[in-house]
């Protein structure tokens, strides 16, 4: 850039306002529903919520219940299902996602955060995906015993 006397001036730019630039790819809607996250890197499956969602990625209350869980890894694939407020004409639904996580942020010791990329996502019934998990269960136990 050149200033009022035709010399080079540099344009410095300050941290605090390097944090105000959106890089996000598709608009969030902040919104809390309930998710079920699955990962069989962590062994793990709990109820958590949403804090807010797009078409590229979804931010996770990573809590259960006041239950204390184990945070994933960046780059760990991890599968949630978003419960879909029910629907009369069609029973209820869920948003079945798979992503990686991108960030967590655990400024909040007792409320970490899991932002996820996501790489797949499509509607499914709920309740045919309880069903099935259901049935899974006396199997994976037996493998465990």
């Amino acid at each position: 850039m050149l200033g009022a006397a035709g010399a080079k001036v540099a344009i410095v730019v300050e941290p605090t306002e390097m944090r105000n630039i959106n890089r996000r790819e598709s608009p969030r809607i902040e919104i809390k529903l309930r998710c079920h996250v699955t990962s069989p890197a962590l062994w793990l499956r709990s109820a958590m919520s949403t804090e807010n969602i797009s078409r590229s990625g979804l931010l996770v209350a990573w809590r259960s219940d006041g239950a204390v869980l184990p945070l994933p890894a960046i780059g760990q694939i991890v599968t949630v299902e978003v419960e879909l407020p029910a629907n009369h004409g069609f029973g209820q639904k869920c948003i079945h996602c798979q992503g990686s996580v991108a960030r967590i942020s655990v400024a909040e010791p007792d409320n970490p955060r899991v932002a996820l990329q996501v790489n797949y996502m499509d509607f499914r019934s709920f309740h045919d995906r309880i069903r099935a998990i259901e049935a899974m269960q006396p199997v994976a136990s037996s493998w465990m015993a």
